[in-house]
């Protein structure tokens, strides 16, 4: 279904000041790449060194998280008196690899540790009750939850009175009762709540995700044990807690960036025989292994066997050692992400049609009832609403026991609080400021929609999308030497983004379409004297329409048949490419007005 661009988009510039020719001679890059890192918030050549080299190395202190001394003791204890363990994680790619961080880990230390995985549509997310009386029934003594856990006082209680302890591991909000200074967490009583959320926290950076948690963890226990087994094992985690980080799309900054950097170096040379599987499988030259393959390959295939299947399947990919297995699963598990691909464009189209008839951008914040989608896919539908239309996004279905939803959120609107004020209509509820998932009564959905709606406090202002760039750069100063500089300055994403130039008054004289069904467009510009090949992989459509709205009826057509020229302001990214042993620079435009 074809849209217009449905957001404003305000251009800002980033003018940190700093000594950009100097800074580019200490570390060997183009001024233009040191005033990129000056941008991203370094303060001096030290802090730009570690941007560009930080290892393992310069991670913080995992006893600086709450109860982790207690945490680490606890699994020791239970370890050394050969008690049966039990993790029990989550669904997503986080819950997955922050699984299989500590089985391995675990066993490796000479631990009797098994490990469940709550299905999404019998069990929905994290610990409940059924799974807690499974492990009693199977002669556990110590559970310990990863990516979940902290909402989940009942479950624990009831773990102790079936004769269990327990540790929480944990990355999400706490919950609170109150408001303002009478805000009063409610804490799981347990061994140890290990979460870097929790108040009076010491740790340093609390944007770790479920992953990193159960690293920091397994670190821990590595200062007290040792073993050549274990420290494989602790080795090994580094590549799962970095794609645990950029799939549950944490800001790539501070020690995430480093664990990121290291997490790719070792997945380039994996020797897991899940991760070349699912390399395989996809076809992906692990030389070339970066965030983008991790975020929008590797990642997903991992979430379609949460989504449509088992995610234990997933764990169990990641653990096996034989590798012909390995890549039977990563084959069933690739096609599993394809069709989990097909429902989610039938989903999108289903809620683009919904809020055209009903007018709903008059709402500063969308809430979409498709009781017929699977409830597996309503955060992607959600999280691809949100990127079109700039706004809160709430999409719900109808599940087997009562409605479920999942929720995408943009800055200005802190998801977790906004519906932390409205908790009393959900039967579950959990999650963080950017996103929130959560089951409901149908007769609640109306009152929910009314609440939400007039509680917002977004502004049209909170809804205009900004747009930073990193400098003006005309298309010829954008040398393949840069691209290559512009490439140390990997990983890139949220938090962290890839270099964005500005261009202004580009003359664009020719433009075709590309890819399967012509979705992409191919733009000829001039500037400088040179002509430069463009590229643009956003919606086509929009792109002809906002043309033909601004310079004119049929401007688009005539462009593609070399009728007329124009001038356009755009955004776009650089990037090298290598074919039959040239190389060239390549033209990404991102936004354009």
């Amino acid at each position: 279904m074809t849209q217009k661009k449905n957001y404003m988009e305000k251009w800002i510039e980033i003018r940190k000041s700093g000594d950009f020719v100097e800074w580019g001679r200490q570390l060997g890059i183009d001024p233009l790449c040191a005033r990129l890192i000056r941008n991203r918030g370094m303060e001096n050549i030290e802090e730009a060194e570690a941007y560009m080299n930080g290892d393992l190395s310069l991670l913080h202190d995992p006893f600086l998280l709450p109860d982790m001394e207690r945490a680490v003791d606890s699994l020791v204890s239970s370890i050394n008196a050969g008690e049966k363990i039990r993790v029990i994680g989550d669904y997503d790619v986080d819950g997955v690899t922050s699984t299989v961080i500590l089985v391995r880990c675990i066993a490796a230390a000479g631990g009797d540790v098994s490990y469940s995985i709550p299905d999404r549509m019998r069990d929905g997310y994290g610990i409940n009750d059924d799974l807690v009386r499974k492990a009693a029934d199977d002669g556990i003594k110590l559970l310990i939850t990863c990516d979940n856990g902290i909402a989940a006082a009942d479950q624990v209680k009831l773990a102790y009175e079936l004769g269990m302890k327990v540790i929480v591991t944990d990355h999400h909000q706490v919950p609170y009762t109150g408001d303002g200074d009478e805000k009063k967490e409610i804490l799981p009583e347990c061994e140890a709540v290990v979460d870097p959320h929790r108040k009076g926290s010491e740790y340093p950076f609390k944007g770790i995700c479920g992953a990193m948690v159960a690293y920091k963890f397994m670190t821990a226990l590595g200062m007290q044990i040792s073993g050549e087994k274990f420290a494989e094992a602790l080795e090994e985690s580094v590549q799962f807690a970095a794609l645990g980080t950029v799939c549950d799309v944490m800001e790539l900054t501070d020690e995430n960036r480093y664990l990121v950097r290291e997490g790719i170096k070792r997945i380039k040379s994996t020797r897991n025989p899940g991760l070349k599987a699912l390399m395989s499988a996809n076809s992906l030259d692990a030389s070339k292994v970066g965030t983008y393959s991790l975020s929008f390959v590797i990642g997903p295939c991992i979430n379609s066997t949460g989504r449509l299947e088992y995610a234990g399947d997933s764990v169990n990919l990641l653990l096996s050692g034989d590798y012909d297995e390995c890549l039977r699963e990563a084959a069933h598990i690739k096609d599993l992400n394809d069709h989990r691909k097909n429902m989610t464009v039938t989903g999108l189209d289903g809620a683009l049609k919904l809020i055209e008839s009903r007018k709903m951008l008059e709402d500063k914040i969308l809430i979409v009832y498709l009781p017929e989608v699977h409830e597996s896919i309503v955060g992607l539908v959600a999280g691809k609403l949100k990127e079109m239309y700039n706004r809160p996004v709430l999409v719900i279905t109808r599940g087997e026991e009562g409605l479920k939803g999942s929720g995408r959120s943009i800055p200005a609107y802190n998801m977790f609080e906004k519906l932390s004020e409205v908790k009393d209509l959900f039967t579950k509820f959990g999650g963080h400021a950017m996103a929130a998932g959560f089951s409901l009564e149908e007769k609640n959905l109306e009152e929910l929609e009314k609440r939400l709606k007039a509680g917002s406090g977004l502004s049209d202002e909170d809804l205009v999308r900004e747009v930073r760039f990193d400098a003006r750069v005309p298309l010829e100063y954008a040398s393949i030497n840069l691209v290559k500089d512009i490439a140390k300055l990997e990983p890139v994403g949220v938090g962290n983004p890839g270099a964005l130039f500005a261009c202004p008054a580009v003359r664009i004289v020719s433009m075709s379409r590309m890819g399967k069904e012509g979705k992409y467009g191919n733009l000829t510009a001039v500037s400088g004297g040179k002509r430069f090949k463009l590229v643009y992989f956003g919606d086509m459509d929009a792109f002809d329409s906002y043309l033909n709205e601004k310079y004119g009826e049929n401007t688009a057509l005539e462009l593609c048949a070399g009728k007329t020229q124009i001038d356009l302001d755009i955004c776009y990214e650089v990037g090298l490419n290598e074919f039959r042993g040239n190389e060239s620079v390549d033209f990404r435009i991102k936004n354009y007005r």
